[in-house]
């Protein structure tokens, strides 16, 4: 059984270790797989764009952990998602959007939950328990409820402004690459893209194919449209932050 962890922990304090911990308590065959851990800190967003991302590329039966939760210890309820034979635990905050369809449940069994819950860590005593109850063969339906008003919140699309296009920053990588909301259908043969004022008028197929020094674009792994600055942080050096606004102008792009 394998069971992924993503989460705005980061390394630095033992949160994530800890979870591990309880899980492997439950289910100590379990295959722990760390998606990431460096989602920005209460980005919901964030959390939900890596979820898009990452799940179709696991087996049937992968549990998925996700915990980015300025909520905890609020009323927002914690939920168990089930889609095409995986299964999604976490805060129903709109952080588990692309993955609710039909089949979503409340999680109210509290003989899941460890023994005390803390108001601010149900990573810890909610969803790492539950999860690895799951992955050891315990029936999603013994969570709790079904239920169909759970929070669905779409990633941002581009939305068109006169003759411009505009979108925003959904991430920044390690590298420093901007991953915007734009996909090539929305690039014309002759587009600028603006950012923080910086025409970038190149899509190139891959980074090497830029001149080092070259702010390009380029068509990302995950299908979004990435602005790169080759063997450097286009973030950086354009001091650009997620959520920042996006301009394409393009005669030709489908809108």
């Amino acid at each position: 059984m394998i069971i992924t962890l993503t989460t705005d922990f980061g390394l630095s304090d033992p949160f994530v270790g800890i979870m591990k911990g309880v899980i492997l308590g439950i289910a100590p065959e379990a295959r722990l797989v760390d998606i990431s851990h460096e989602v920005r800190s209460y980005d919901v967003a964030e959390g939900a764009f890596l979820v898009e991302n990452t799940y179709r590329y696991f087996p049937e039966g992968t549990v998925h952990i996700v915990v980015v939760d300025p909520g905890v210890g609020s009323a927002r309820r914690p939920i168990v998602s089930v889609l095409n034979h995986q299964i999604f635990v976490g805060p129903d905050n709109g952080v588990l959007s692309p993955v609710l369809q039909n089949e979503v449940y409340h999680i109210t069994n509290q003989n899941l939950f460890l023994s005390t819950v803390s108001k601010t860590f149900h990573g810890r005593d909610i969803f790492a328990p539950v999860a690895a109850n799951i992955a050891h063969g315990m029936p999603i339906n013994l969570v709790g409820p079904r239920i169909m008003d759970f929070m669905r919140v779409p990633l941002p699309l581009p939305r068109s402004h006169g003759d411009k296009l505009l979108g925003r920053v959904l991430r920044i990588d390690k590298f420093g690459n901007i991953i915007t909301n734009f996909r090539r259908r929305d690039l014309g043969p002759n587009f600028t893209i603006r950012v923080e004022g910086l025409p970038i008028t190149r899509l190139c197929a891959n980074f090497s194919e830029a001149e080092p020094g070259e702010f390009f674009a380029v068509e990302g792994s995950t299908g979004y449209i990435e602005l790169a600055l080759n063997q450097g942080s286009a973030a950086d050096r354009l001091s650009v932050e997620c959520g920042a606004e996006i301009e394409v102008e393009s005669g030709s792009a489908n809108h």
